[in-house]
């Protein structure tokens, strides 16, 4: 039996800047600004043709990192890949265009491996077959679920038929029936002697389906073996994690959060003793190289410069720059607060496709009865208190009031001046892919998120975690963190919509994530509430 994929001492780094002046500061004078973060260290297995290996590990750990390097979506720091066929990788949402039908996505992703038109014509039918979604097949992905998502992405994949399958939670939204839909063609491909990689929390899908697992931790792998010797180990593990008090869970986080930004690197050992591995602080500013190489840094910064300015006026005074827009930051103003900026948020929907959402943007503001100032106060809105705008009115004085009554309620408003547009949104499943991925807490978004719109009482219970109930009927729900830093939020995600002392608000299309920071700079909670 021949190897398929092999990994040899492979490192995957990124770059965290608290701001975005650092990325610039830090092409020009390189390893003086930004914190590394090391998604992978050393990694090392062999995958022979036949093998379907089980991805584990707690949140954060690397599996989607190493479910990206097998598939060729990013490349790695160090070290070598082999890959011995097509890979393809099924993730919620993967590779598909939000702008487009699912039949387009079929189309452009078949045309991308390489298949004809005619090809194409005569795969389409199974495709939209196995994917399962009525009518859906020729409306734009963006209006999708994400299990429709999941649908449609798993259906290309298979029936393009790859040597090398990657399964990352493809499986973890939509119904069970379409989960052994999925498990019976991935049983097919086993058969064909095809190397599957399944990344999935279900330790109970993956004892039925794999037959090896390799479990990472900290972005390392812990252990590489058969079923029968991993899941134990794993299982173990899990069940003294959870057994932890807050304060263990909270020092365990750290200690794995320090060996994320460290390189661990290994030296040669003997038979006799294993000498200690030597360790690199880079989660500070490193102080690199002498006087001379600092000040030989800084002239070649300044010529850099230089070039920079003088390109600048050159093409001024050329007018080439004589169309470019200004585009100016809404702010708000009012007597009941301070002058506040907003700031776009990277990767998100265009307002124009969702309804014209408002957040609060001050400590506390008056709810009233009427758009007017004098009217009567019918209740309080807090700092990030998002509302979906119904209806727009302008008193004597040209202020204007925005109505946020729901439908079998009185009338409510607040005023225009103590709220902000959301111009632009993030993608729910994208910012929960994000968060999860970032941050290794239990429970995962995949699996807290599905409890919202329960009954009270049909919940699942997840340790360190409180739900919000509006009528007996989940909202949301808190998570007590206490892991990952503020500044690798900000890198992973984007700019907040709002930031307010310790917390950070983002918006997506249906629900609101919002983090609270520590004084030490970690994440302390998560809450995610439906708007």
């Amino acid at each position: 039996m021949s190897s398929s994929v092999i990994f040899n001492q492979v490192t995957k780094k990124y770059k965290m800047y608290n701001k975005s002046s650092e990325k610039l500061l830090d092409i020009l004078v390189p390893d003086k600004f930004g914190e590394n973060f090391y998604a992978l260290q050393n990694v090392s297995f062999t995958a022979e043709e036949g093998d379907v290996i089980g991805i584990i590990g707690v949140n954060g750990a690397g599996k989607s990192t190493l479910s990206n390097l097998i598939t060729g979506v990013i490349p790695p720091t160090s070290g070598e890949i082999e890959i011995k066929g097509q890979s393809s990788l099924i993730a919620i949402a993967s590779g598909l265009n939000n702008n487009l039908t699912g039949r387009e996505n079929i189309e452009l992703k078949c045309l991308m491996l390489g298949f004809s038109k005619k090809e194409i014509n005569e795969l389409m039918p199974e495709i939209i077959d196995f994917a399962d979604i009525g009518k859906f097949i020729d409306q734009p992905v963006k209006s999708y679920s994400s299990g429709m998502k999941s649908r449609l992405g798993f259906a290309i994949s298979v029936n393009i038929d790859p040597d090398i399958l990657v399964i990352d939670e493809a499986l973890s939204v939509g119904d069970q029936t379409f989960a052994d839909k999925c498990l019976d063609k991935m049983n097919e491909f086993k058969a064909k002697g095809k190397t599957i990689f399944f990344i999935s929390h279900s330790i109970g899908q993956v004892k039925k389906f794999c037959q090896k697992a390799l479990w990472l931790e900290a972005g390392e792998v812990r252990a590489y073996g058969t079923i029968q010797e991993i899941i134990p180990q794993y299982e173990k593990f899990l069940k003294e994690f959870k057994a932890m008090s807050k304060e263990d869970q909270k020092n365990f986080k750290k200690i794995v959060l320090e060996k994320r930004s460290k390189l661990r690197e290994q030296e040669k050992q003997t038979d006799e003793q294993l000498e200690p591995v030597p360790r690199k602080s880079r989660t500070s500013r490193e102080k690199k190289g002498t006087w001379r190489g600092i000040i030989k840094g800084s002239l070649i910064a300044l010529v850099l410069l230089g070039f920079a300015f003088g390109g600048f006026a050159y093409f001024k005074d050329s007018n080439l720059f004589a169309s470019t827009k200004k585009t100016v930051e809404p702010t708000v103003s009012s007597s009941e607060t301070e002058t506040k900026e907003t700031e776009p948020v990277e990767t998100a929907v265009q307002q124009e496709t969702l309804p014209d959402i408002r957040y609060v943007t001050v400590n506390s503001a008056n709810i009233r009865s009427n758009p007017d100032l004098n009217s009567s106060a019918v209740g309080v809105t807090k700092l990030g208190q998002s509302y979906k705008t119904t209806e727009v009115e302008q008193d004597a004085s040209g202020t204007e009031w925005i109505n946020i009554s729901d439908d079998d309620s009185s009338e409510a408003w607040v005023s225009g001046n103590v709220l902000a547009s959301i111009e632009e949104v993030l993608i729910d499943e994208e910012i929960a892919e994000k968060i999860d991925e970032l941050i290794g807490f239990s429970p995962s978004l995949n699996e807290a998120i599905p409890m919202i719109g329960l009954p009270k009482g049909e919940e699942e219970v997840f340790n360190f975690t409180e739900y919000i109930y509006v009528e007996d009927v989940v909202n949301g729900f808190t998570i007590n963190v206490s892991d990952s830093s503020k500044s690798a939020v900000i890198n992973e995600i984007g700019r907040p919509h709002l930031e307010h002392g310790n917390t950070l608000f983002y918006y997506g299309s249906e629900f609101d994530f919002i983090f609270t920071i520590t004084s030490d700079g970690f994440i302390d909670t998560l809450t995610v509430k439906r708007r």
